[in-house]
């Protein structure tokens, strides 16, 4: 019998699918990778929000969850991921070529959003007592400076310069205003917004305008929102092509726990550390059909299991799915993935706008059947961006009927092995971008199995 230093060299030789994970591919010494290049500014795609707001009928989307704040605004109070309730809002408008507007206690503003806010600002309508509303009652907050006190016994660094030169900028532009409901209401009244219905994402916008005596009709922004997502603005394809890389070199890099040993709960644990190196944040990762992080088994020789790794860069989601060879695989496993790995190839080439995500299903099965092959593989696309699957939503409306591709997309086809008795486990899948007239992909895609 072929030992497994036979093994591997027979396939390098012969260039066959499986790609060997070597010292040379993998060192055991990983420097700390350079981080992307920042992305500033909203992240939503215009274009396709005044489409959709226009075919529901709504006049702007007013967004103050974290994630759908980000989204709107670009930035991201921190004060959301401590477990404070919202208290900034995101304001986009129906009207083209209309600056997002931000509402936002003063203090917040100061303090949280204008580190990142430039000479050309978005607009900002400010309120609240002098003590932000997240660490003090509204009605019962004391006098309190907007601003740090400056005691003039040294310079006022640059921080706390632009900081107040913001805020005070904000505040000549629009206003101060005493109540969220006011600032809200003046908000709204500067895009001549007065009547008519608002997607909102949180209930402290419904009650401010019920309090202002509000003329307008809210509605969930869930249903908007998975309808706008999936078509990506040109910063957000930029945030996706930085969170596939890291997401495969973080998947790559972890690999080297197999190669020496080690379990699943350790390599699970080199992906969140190799991608934390890179910037991102681990989301999860399928190892061998488990998903949970409970579960442990050691890797042993000559065994085939599948990955399924995704982590997340600036909120934008990388997702790659690969097989891995630990040593020599079973022949049976070998004709599998070479099944998948043609059978995606083919439908790789043929993604392009128009294009339904049933007709996607569809290529896949008939690229098995007219080369002879039998096994169960869904080849079930999904959008991919904010979230792992960016289409659907919680507000238990429908998913839409059959997703048709728009050039802007990010999209990910997953193509695991639904059989046992296989000889292990398998599964590829890459994220692609549906460009005018095809699609590119986001990151290489010439590993479709890993031998290590």
């Amino acid at each position: 019998m072929m030992n497994r230093r036979e093994a591997l060299g027979l396939m390098a030789a012969s260039g066959a699918l499986c790609d060997v994970v070597a010292a040379a591919a993998l060192p055991g010494h990983i420097s700390e990778p350079a981080l992307p290049t920042v992305v500033k500014g909203p992240r939503i795609n215009r274009v396709q929000a005044e489409k959709i707001l226009t075919e529901l009928e709504l006049d702007a989307l007013v967004l103050g969850t974290g994630r759908n704040f980000r989204y709107a605004s670009g930035m991201r109070p921190v004060s959301t991921r401590m477990g404070f309730p919202a208290s900034a809002f995101a304001i986009v408008s129906r009207q083209p070529a209309v600056d997002v507007t931000i509402v936002a206690p003063s203090f917040t503003y100061y303090y949280q959003l204008a580190d990142v806010q430039e000479t050309d600002a978005l607009p900002a309508f400010v309120y609240g007592p002098m003590t932000d509303p997240e660490l003090a009652s509204e009605s019962t907050a004391p006098a309190a400076l907007t601003v740090f006190n400056d005691r003039g016994e040294m310079p006022v660094d640059a921080i706390e310069s632009h900081r107040v030169q913001t805020l005070t900028a904000a505040i000549e532009a629009h206003g101060r205003y005493p109540s969220l409901e006011q600032a809200l209401g003046a908000a709204l009244n500067s895009l001549d917004i007065r009547r008519g219905r608002v997607a909102i994402d949180h209930p402290r916008v419904t009650a401010a305008l019920t309090k202002a005596e509000s003329r307008l009709e809210t509605v969930d922004a869930d249903d908007a929102l998975r309808r706008i997502r999936p078509v990506k603005s040109a910063n957000e394809i930029s945030l996706m092509r930085n969170a596939a890389a890291g997401n495969v070199r973080a998947a790559h890099e972890a690999l080297q726990i197999v190669r020496s040993g080690g379990s699943y709960r350790e390599l699970r644990a080199e992906f969140y550390a190799a991608a934390a190196r890179r910037g991102q944040r681990g989301v999860f990762m399928v190892i061998d059909r488990s998903s949970d992080e409970q579960f442990n088994a050691e890797f042993r020789d000559g065994q085939a299991f599948l990955i399924d790794c995704v982590s997340e860069y600036e909120g934008y989601h990388g997702d790659y799915g690969r097989t891995i060879f630990v040593g020599e695989p079973a022949k049976s496993m070998q004709r599998a993935t070479r099944a998948m790995a043609d059978a995606w190839d083919n439908v790789r080439g043929r993604l392009r706008p128009g294009l339904k995500f049933s007709e996607i299903e569809s290529l896949g099965q008939q690229s098995l059947k007219v080369a002879g092959k039998s096994y169960r593989i869904p080849f079930r696309p999904h959008s991919v961006g904010l979230f792992h699957t960016d289409h659907v939503g919680y507000s238990g409306l429908p998913f839409p009927a059959d997703v048709t591709l728009e050039p802007g997309m990010v999209i990910s086809v997953d193509c695991p092995l639904l059989e046992s008795g296989v000889g292990g486990s398998a599964h590829l899948e890459d994220l692609m971008l549906i460009t005018a007239d095809g699609s590119e992909p986001l990151h290489p895609t010439n590993r479709q199995v890993i031998t290590v």
